[in-house]
C-alpha cells in the first residue's frame, strides 16, 4: 500500500489563484452601502406613509364640518317631512310660505346628494359606507360612517311640519 505523503507547509502558504470566486473589500462596501440606502428609503416610506394617513383623515374631517354647515345653511326655508334612515325628504316653501318643491338628502352609491324634486342632484359627501338619519323631537341626529371607517355623529336642530302649510 502506497501512501501519500501530505506536505502542510504547501497547502497552508499556498497563493490563491486568480480564478477563485470572492468578495473583494470594495465588492462587500458596495453590497453593505446598497442594504444601508435599502433601510434609509424603507424608513422614508413609512414616514410618508403615516403622513399621508394622517393628511387622509384630516380631509374627511374637513369634508364632514363643510358638509354640516353646508346642511344647516341649507336648512332655512325647509320643513321636514319624512325621515329614512339613509333619506331625508324637506318641502321648500317659497316667501309666502306656499310649496315649491321637494328636497331629498340621501345616501346614493358611496355618496351622500342633495336631490330636488325637479332633477338633478348635488354630492354633499364623499366616499360614505353608511349614513343614518334619526329624527328626535326638535333636532335630527346625522351618523356617517366613512369608507375608511371613521364615523362622525352630529345633531342639527329642525323644523316640522307646521300648521297652516299648504300639502302638495
Amino acid at each position: 500500500m502506497k501512501t501519500k505523503k501530505f506536505s502542510l507547509k504547501s497547502a497552508r502558504f499556498k497563493r490563491p489563484s486568480l480564478d477563485q470566486k470572492g468578495f473583494t473589500l470594495i465588492e462587500a462596501l458596495v453590497a453593505l452601502f446598497i442594504l444601508v440606502l435599502c433601510i434609509v428609503l424603507l424608513n422614508v416610506v413609512t414616514t410618508q406613509y403615516k403622513t399621508i394617513r394622517k393628511q387622509t383623515f384630516e380631509d374627511r374631517q374637513l369634508e364632514w364640518h363643510m358638509f354640516l354647515n353646508q346642511f344647516e345653511y341649507s336648512l332655512e326655508g325647509l320643513v321636514l317631512v319624512n325621515t329614512k334612515p339613509n333619506e331625508l325628504q324637506f318641502k321648500l316653501l317659497d316667501d309666502k310660505g306656499q310649496f315649491k318643491e321637494m328636497i331629498y338628502y340621501e345616501k346614493y352609491e358611496n355618496l351622500v346628494r342633495r336631490r330636488t324634486g325637479a332633477g338633478g342632484h348635488q354630492p354633499m359627501l364623499m366616499k360614505v359606507k353608511s349614513i343614518n338619519f334619526v329624527e328626535k323631537k326638535s333636532f335630527l341626529e346625522i351618523t356617517v360612517t366613512f369608507s375608511n371607517q371613521e364615523t362622525y355623529h352630529a345633531q342639527l336642530g329642525i323644523e316640522h311640519n307646521a300648521a297652516g302649510i299648504q300639502d302638495e
